[in-house]
């Protein structure tokens, strides 16, 4: 499935703009230095968009680009059920 997704953050500037929609979809695997949508582990009704930094086993640990940005260290892995897809392309 495709869907849009509108950045809303500055956590991965200058790769992802905010205010920029993007395409992303659930078909294809995320891989490391993707970035992809998810649901906040802490938080299920929070979405975050953040860059993988690493996989290990069903999980991913993500990081902001920017210093100041949360990331794994802040909420924890984020579980593949969590993961709703994966970053492709700007479309707006």
């Amino acid at each position: 499935m495709l869907f849009s997704v509108k950045i809303e953050g500055v956590s991965c500037w200058p790769y992802l703009i905010p205010g920029k929609k993007y395409f992303a979809t659930n078909v294809l695997k995320p891989k490391i230095g993707n970035f992809i949508v998810f649901k906040n582990p802490k938080n299920q009704k929070e979405i975050f968009v953040k860059k993988v930094k690493t996989i290990q086993g069903n999980s991913y640990f993500v990081e902001g680009i920017v210093s100041f940005a949360t990331s794994s260290k802040d909420f924890g892995q984020v579980h593949k059920n969590l993961t709703l897809g994966k970053i492709l392309f700007s479309f707006a």
